[in-house]
């Protein structure tokens, strides 16, 4: 009977051992399998992390001198300001010198509008050497602010035409041929003219205006009373360095 009993609770033995050496083994695939995703996932992450940052994966002078690192960390800041325009039609280029008979390139005309600009911004820095347009700066504002006092304000209209057909010829991808770049450069023609009174007006603009002194003295002239007969002789001595003193003479007294 003992024996017959043991041999009936030894597989069931055996089987939970079984059954506790399998329970391990599953938990511990598992938790594997959990570190293994998420070195995965973090691997991926430092990857994206490294391929979307613009700076270096190294810091910027490492172990070098801090006067070494501050002017390579001035200069990679003065990147993103360095823009330039360049001329986009050059005259030594054999695909831009034009014979005659040869037929005009659609594009040729947009680039002679793009380089045309340059004849006004030279006219204007010609008259004011401060009047510099920078290539980051917007045309429409430059020309507005350089160009609204010669134009005394009516010719505000010119500019934003010229601005449009400007825009248009650069951005816009619609035709843009020879009958648009005669009215683009008539317009380049009468913003020059304008650039041109620029410096006559800034002289003007600089010069004081000494008419409504000049009233103002000839006014509290008056109000004294004084024995003067004639405008012009208050005029006489009212001005800063008088060349003539007109005195009332007795009839004792004689002239100096």
């Amino acid at each position: 009977m003992n024996a017959h009993a043991e041999k009936l609770t030894k597989p069931k033995n055996m089987a939970e051992e079984l059954n506790g050496v399998a329970v391990v083994i599953i938990i511990g695939l598992g938790v594997l399998t959990v570190i293994l995703l998420f070195l995965f996932a973090k691997r991926q992450i430092m990857r994206f992390t490294l391929r979307s940052r613009r700076g270096p994966h190294v810091p910027i002078g490492h172990d070098g001198p801090k006067t070494l690192k501050r002017e390579i960390e001035r200069r990679l800041d003065a990147i993103p300001r360095i823009i330039c325009e360049p001329k986009l039609i050059n005259n030594t280029d054999p695909r831009y010198i034009l014979f005659p008979g040869q037929q005009i390139p659609t594009h040729y005309y947009r680039l002679k509008a793009v380089d045309d600009v340059k004849i006004l911004e030279n006219e204007i820095t010609k008259q004011d050497s401060c009047l510099v347009r920078h290539p980051s700066e917007n045309l429409r504002a430059y020309l507005l602010t350089t160009l609204a006092a010669p134009l005394n304000g009516t010719g505000l209209r010119l500019i934003h035409q010229f601005c449009d057909i400007y825009e248009h010829a650069r951005h816009d991808p619609s035709h843009f041929g020879d009958e648009e770049y005669q009215q683009y450069n008539r317009l380049l023609l009468k913003l020059v003219d304008a650039a041109k009174m620029l410096k006559s007006y800034n002289s003007r603009k600089s010069s004081p205006n000494r008419t409504p002194q000049r009233k103002q003295l000839i006014d509290k002239s008056k109000n004294m009373n004084s024995n003067y007969s004639t405008e012009e002789e208050v005029l006489s001595v009212t001005d800063s360095r008088p060349t003539t003193l007109s005195v009332p003479l007795s009839d004792n007294e004689t002239s100096v």
